[in-house]
């Protein structure tokens, strides 16, 4: 694996540990303390090592420290004993999903920041033909993936808010409420994430696209800007729109499977032999 390539894995890498939070936003029985750990441990310690992240960070100046401060935040805010959203207990995990949209809010910008910067490198690499057929599947696979985790988690939130929103009006005769006004906050944000998420990819699958639409066709039916077509109720339009993620999300997955663990194995044995290599050369050098 060329140089350029160990670089754009290990910033996918830990872009897909920005994605993973979303699991947080899913309502679970329990959450896995291991998967929580090593998250933490890469979040939290991949801009302090020497790592490509950490290179790219330092190498660009304001930027950079404007990046480093984003990161280090998103690992306080979910990552660290201080956060109100994720908390370690005896019994395991506790998510407040009150807080859902923060994660959101959260993921979302800066997982576009970080590909924007992997996209550079991708770039970088073509334009001085050291591109390999692997990066180029990698990054397509991670791609998908994401699009997939995302619009499965956010059109869980959304639904749910929906439903919410629906249940202060009816309580309330239909009336507007500071509790409606509340969830329809949230919701604008939401849907707003929604368009972010739509507006930057770069997948354009018949899947994908097919799952696409009908989320965006049901959000555009709860804001009433497109009608429920005859015969159907609302709820026949979130079970035709999960359908269609649920087909997208098992799809990408698989692809994502195929190619991610590999490279990232690669990626660990090409350190530890360069480790090894120069821990060889030092001793060497020693010896004269």
């Amino acid at each position: 694996m060329q140089n350029i390539s160990r670089v754009i894995v290990s910033l996918v890498y830990y872009n897909s540990l920005v994605r993973d939070t979303l699991e947080y936003t899913l309502v679970k029985p329990t959450y896995e303390v291991p998967f929580y750990d090593f998250k933490q441990n890469g979040i939290v310690n991949e801009i302090k090592l020497e790592t490509p992240l950490k290179v790219f960070i330092d190498k660009n100046g304001e930027k950079g420290e404007e990046l480093k401060k984003k990161l280090e935040k998103f690992g306080e805010d979910f990552y660290s004993e201080k956060s109100t959203v994720i908390k370690k207990a005896l019994d395991g995990l506790r998510v407040d999903h009150a807080q859902n949209v923060k994660i959101f809010e959260s993921v979302v910008p800066l997982h576009e920041e970080l590909n924007s910067i992997i996209k550079l490198h991708v770039g970088y690499a073509e334009q001085n033909k050291m591109l390999e057929p692997d990066i180029v599947a990698l990054k397509g696979a991670d791609e998908r993936y994401y699009r997939a985790v995302v619009m499965l988690s956010l059109s869980g939130e959304i639904f749910r808010q929906f439903d919410e929103y629906n249940k202060a009006r009816k309580e309330a005769n239909g009336e507007l409420t500071p509790a409606s006004n509340f969830i329809q906050q949230d919701l604008n944000t939401l849907v707003g994430l929604l368009g972010t998420v739509r507006q930057y990819a770069e997948c354009n699958d018949e899947t994908y696209i097919a799952a696409l639409d009908a989320l965006w066709n049901a959000v555009e039916m709860m804001n009433g800007k497109r009608q429920v077509p005859t015969g159907k109720t609302f709820g026949d339009i979130i079970n035709e729109s999960n359908t269609k993620i649920a087909t997208f999300v098992s799809d990408a997955e698989a692809g994502w499977k195929e190619i991610y663990p590999r490279m990232v194995n690669e990626l660990v044995e090409d350190n530890k032999k360069a480790k090894e290599a120069a821990e060889a050369g030092s001793k060497v050098v020693e010896s004269k």
